[in-house]
């Protein structure tokens, strides 16, 4: 299941994460378009910012899109370290397609959200929608976690504590990083 002989991996991902997943690994495809998965997501996430001050330009879509591809990487290095806890048998490069493809469902979810958003001025009404947003966070989280299952060679159960793991051992030393160059800016 190479690039060249299944184009469609990128579909497959969505309703079979598990065994596109379990392709993608053993041919060894699928990295560049997660490093650009990552990169797309961290420019999502800095349209926020650049939504607050537009005269900052493109700054913060360049930000956002290396904080997208080290967060990649970070992340992948410690989810892979963790797995081994767990008993997992990755490879960093095999845990980093995983993390970044499984990242495409969210990619959507929230270009989708900033793009109804920027169309939609009625808070109220926009209210009512908040079940489907809940349902594309959901579905999202599952294929990640089948996704980084298949990579990290574990259980579903055991990638979700490694997943925890992960985010508690990495969230705080990262919050205490920028709140730390935010008082020296």
């Amino acid at each position: 299941m190479t690039e060249r002989t299944n184009p469609f991996y990128v579909l497959t991902l969505w309703y079979k994460p598990a065994q596109t997943m379990q392709g993608l690994i053993e041919s060894g495809a699928g990295h560049r378009l997660a490093l650009v998965v990552a990169m797309l997501f961290g420019m999502v996430q800095a349209d926020r910012f650049y939504l607050a001050d537009p005269e900052a330009g493109i700054t913060y879509y360049v930000m956002g899109a290396l904080l997208g591809l080290v967060g990649l990487f970070l992340f992948g290095w410690l989810l892979r370290n963790f797995s081994r806890w767990f008993g997992g048998q990755a490879v960093v490069r095999e845990v980093r397609v995983a993390l970044g493809l499984g990242l495409l469902p969210w990619l959507c979810l929230f270009g989708a959200l900033i793009f109804v958003l920027g169309a939609q001025q009625d808070a109220a009404e926009l209210a009512n929608y908040y079940w489907l947003f809940f349902l594309g966070f959901l579905y999202g989280y599952v294929i990640l976690l089948l996704s980084l299952a298949s990579a990290l060679r574990l259980s579903v159960l055991k990638t979700f504590l490694c997943l925890i793991v992960t985010a508690l051992v990495s969230i705080f030393p990262l919050t205490l990083l920028i709140q730390l160059v935010s008082t020296v800016l």
